[in-house]
């Protein structure tokens, strides 16, 4: 009778020992390993905007041509390249003797025609006493009206010329219009010139642009006054800005469009003619407005050159994440901009989307409002 119950009482003890592993085994299985996630709530869609970059030429925004208006031998050169020059200053001279001569002649002519109008006029108001006595007839004191008129317009057109001849004198001596340095001269003293042969350029550096030449594919989303950042390869660490200033309107070489953006300031060491890179945000319109979304968010779908992508959609609702089709409308700011299948108030899982699958169960880690 003694074996029996120690084989019972071995039995009973296995008995509890199974019932409580099972026991185990069920409490187990019962404990969901639920991931966290990180997410960003959706706000309002962004403008599509994309940032270009773009190879320019720096030039003076004030640069002129200069030349004599009139003909003659250049007997002065008083500036050279590289000078600064003030408004008014002299510049250059040709011979003024000739001119000289021109103004001593018309002044004569100009003295002439005044005495000759002046006695034609005592003339025609002689005559115009006796006719009225009846001692000049009719004809006499016309023909003595048509005189004094002619008189005076050769007076008149004598002063023209005295006056024409004074202001080629003028134009003998070449001023500065505006302040600026000389980066040209085409000249040298003792040569013939004509009038308007160029003599010197002018460049005013206060202001400087920096002139581009755009593709098509561009030119129709910017506008005047958009801003720009530009940076020079032979000044290190130089970066200015600048806004639109003139928009072409005609195709150039490789149906190109120049634009000229206009810098705001010019750092000492920048020249005209120098190298430019400089960056342009491209406004795409509403049209391309979409929502922004890190890289780290996007599940890559087949056929990537589709634009057609996933991402992870929380629901609060069921506590899990679900798969949405996106289209990726583009980068913007190193953010991927998604056009179609995401709306205001979704709630993106934006790290560890590999892991993640359609309808799993998922808690938030932090939420980040974008």
């Amino acid at each position: 009778m003694y074996q029996p119950r120690n084989h019972l009482f071995l039995l009973a003890v296995l008995a509890l020992s199974g019932l409580s592993g099972c026991q185990q085994d069920k409490t187990e299985t019962k404990v969901e390993n639920i991931r966290p996630i990180k997410t960003i709530t959706l706000k309002a869609k962004t403008q599509a905007t994309e940032e270009r970059n773009f190879s320019g030429l720096v030039s003076p925004a004030n640069s002129s041509t200069l030349s004599f208006e009139v003909s003659g031998k250049v007997i002065e050169i008083a500036v050279d390249v590289g000078d600064q020059v003030e408004a008014g200053q002299r510049l250059a001279a040709i011979d003024d003797e000739p001119f000289k001569l021109k103004v001593q002649s018309a002044e004569a002519d100009f003295k002439k025609a005044k005495a000759n109008f002046k006695h034609s006029a005592s003339d025609y108001e002689r005559k115009s006493e006796l006719a009225v006595k009846g001692y000049v007839s009719a004809s006499d004191l016309d023909s003595a009206l048509a005189q004094r008129d002619a008189a005076r317009n050769q007076e008149a057109m004598a002063l023209s010329q005295l006056n024409i001849a004074k202001r080629e004198l003028r134009k003998t001596v070449l001023k500065a219009p505006f302040g600026g340095y000389i980066s040209k001269r085409l000249v040298e003293p003792h040569q013939e010139i004509v009038s308007g042969q160029e003599l010197l350029q002018l460049d005013e550096l206060e202001e400087v642009d920096v002139e581009l030449m755009l593709p098509e594919n561009v030119i129709g989303h910017l506008k005047h006054g958009d801003t720009g950042i530009a940076s020079f390869p032979s000044l290190q660490g130089i970066h200015v800005e600048g806004r639109i200033d003139e928009i072409g309107t005609l195709a150039e070489t490789a149906n190109t469009f120049p634009v000229s953006l206009r810098l705001n300031q010019r750092p000492d060491s920048l020249y005209p003619g120098m190298t430019a890179e400089v960056q342009l945000s491209i406004d795409h319109g509403e049209q391309n407005e979409g929502f922004l979304l890190p890289a780290s968010a996007i599940v890559a779908g087949v056929g990537t050159g589709s634009g057609r992508h996933f991402v992870f959609v929380y629901e609060p609702q069921s506590g899990t994440v679900g798969k949405r089709q996106v289209f990726v409308a583009g980068g913007q700011r190193q953010m991927a901009r998604i056009g179609e299948g995401l709306k205001a108030g979704d709630i993106v899982a934006v790290a560890g989307v590999s892991f993640l699958s359609d309808g799993m169960k998922v808690r938030l880690l932090d939420d980040n409002r974008d």
